[in-house]
């Protein structure tokens, strides 16, 4: 009996390893093809910023815009690199409940966290919003603009964070388990 528990153990393990390596291949692709697309953008808004002819917007690009444009794409990066990371380690065959793991999902939150921050900054600042006349907020009849803010990446965050505690148990729980074998 306990052969078989550790059969069907392994055989679980080496799926969430085959599940994890599809889904780390997959965020490794969209991280390149995220890093390409944002240092593009950057070269343009860089080059928008020197010339602001060759910027397709009413107004010059500032520098607020540019360095809210890099915090930004610096946090999704990251957040994208931690996600590889978790999902590395268990496609290696490691065990999903460990320490380090715990960690990396406390990361995730803090990058939420902080993208949330930021994603709401850019949001408010409607000097930010208005592209080529284009107005992507909503504007009330008597002219006061209604301020948006997005809760899905802070909900995110805490489940994230919620999620970092489960894991916690989990390690402790094969701690425990461990000793007693």
């Amino acid at each position: 009996m306990l052969n078989e528990e550790a059969q069907k153990t392994e055989e679980s393990l080496n799926k969430s390893s085959k599940v994890c390596k599809y889904i780390s291949i997959l965020l490794k692709i969209i991280f390149a093809i995220f890093c390409i697309c944002w240092m593009l953008s950057i070269g343009v808004m860089t080059f928008g910023l020197i010339d602001p002819s060759l910027a397709n917007r009413e107004s010059a690009m500032d520098v607020p815009l540019l360095i809210l444009y890099l915090a930004h794409g610096v946090v999704i990066a990251l957040l994208l690199a931690a996600l590889v990371g978790v999902f590395s380690g268990v496609a290696k065959g490691e065990s999903p409940f460990v320490m380090a793991q715990v960690k990396k999902l406390r990361i995730i939150a803090g990058l939420l966290l902080l993208y949330a921050i930021i994603d709401n900054v850019i949001a408010q600042n409607n000097s930010l919003i208005i592209f080529s006349g284009l107005n992507s907020g909503y504007v009330s009849p008597n002219s006061n603009q209604i301020i948006q803010i997005n809760f899905a990446p802070f909900i995110v965050a805490g489940v994230v964070y919620a999620f970092s505690f489960v894991f916690k148990y989990g390690v402790l729980l094969q701690e425990f388990s461990d000793e007693t074998l």
